[in-house]
């Protein structure tokens, strides 16, 4: 176990520097860039069948890009060193204002399917019971470019009739969910905002049972798997028609998307996140 450790960190390693490198990378390659909510090492795991599926169905190598940190992912977008990207819903509509951005396909997951949703979670030996219950108390999140680590929360706040700017403390952003959860259980937030299907991934390592759920956001379309404006034209359908063959619940979907704890894949387009657009808009994101 140690060893199989050991290699997941080189690899996951690997796809982090590599980006220093892109620029003079030849496209033979096409370079498949994860939006870094987890560590590096977790989402390796998760979306390296992924990889190796659309490499075999494309007849291309699809290889992993895992940047540091939100705004790492965003930049290697706009300098061309992804050619295809799956983002949170938030980070697309923010990149699609300023590059030719093509949607492929929309993740389905167990429990919203095609849509998600934000959390805020507190221990259970607090006061804190309500949304209410916010006011005043310190709040860490996961990255003002988290759609469900802080946009979400943003809009579910202000929909409860707080004022975000004054009525509670808002602490350095963690950058990742677990980060979040850890800080809470641990007591150095009061409450924190992350995706509610990151909290469950937790369990190995914290006790959830002393956490309570105070208040959930509104659902909204999931995270899209798109072209970047790299990404050769002849190659996208191809890569489209592999994407919507691994149907959600199908025994091919399971196989390829379990470790990623994805159902699946289904059509989108870009008019799918207009009301994400109001929503970011409204609470200043876009």
């Amino acid at each position: 176990m140690a060893y199989r450790a050991l290699i997941r960190s080189a690899a996951a390693a690997v796809v982090i520097v590599a980006l220093t490198g892109m620029a003079t990378q030849s496209h033979a390659e096409v370079r498949l860039g994860i939006l870094p909510r987890l560590s590096a090492v977790e989402l390796y795991d998760m979306f390296s069948p992924l990889a190796l599926y659309l490499s075999r169905e494309t007849g291309e190598k699809v290889s992993l890009v895992i940047p540091r940190d939100f705004d790492a992912f965003k930049a290697a977008t706009r300098a061309g060193q992804i050619d295809v990207g799956f983002a949170n819903p938030l980070i697309y509509v923010q990149l699609k204002k300023d590059l030719l951005l093509n949607p492929l396909a929309l993740a389905s997951e167990p429990k919203g399917g095609p849509r998600f949703r934000g959390i805020i979670v507190a221990r259970k030996d607090s006061a804190i019971r309500s949304i209410r219950d916010l006011k005043g108390k310190r709040l860490m999140f996961v990255e003002k470019s988290s759609a469900a680590g802080y946009i979400f929360q943003m809009m579910a706040l202000r929909n409860a009739g707080l004022d975000v700017k004054k009525d509670f403390i808002t602490l350095p952003f963690a950058k990742k969910h677990d980060i979040v959860v850890k800080a809470v259980f641990n007591g150095a937030a009061d409450a924190g905002g992350l995706r509610e299907d990151d909290l469950e991934k937790q369990r190995g390592s914290l006790d959830l049972s002393q956490l309570r759920i105070v208040a959930y956001t509104d659902y909204y379309p999931n995270w899209p798997l798109f072209a970047a404006p790299t990404l050769r034209k002849d190659f996208t359908e191809k890569l489209r028609t592999a994407l919507l063959r691994l149907k959600p619940g199908s025994a091919r979907a399971r196989q390829i998307l379990g470790s990623a704890q994805l159902t699946g894949f289904v059509s989108v387009s870009d008019g799918d996140y207009d009301g994400l657009r109001q929503a970011a808009t409204a609470a200043g994101a876009l």
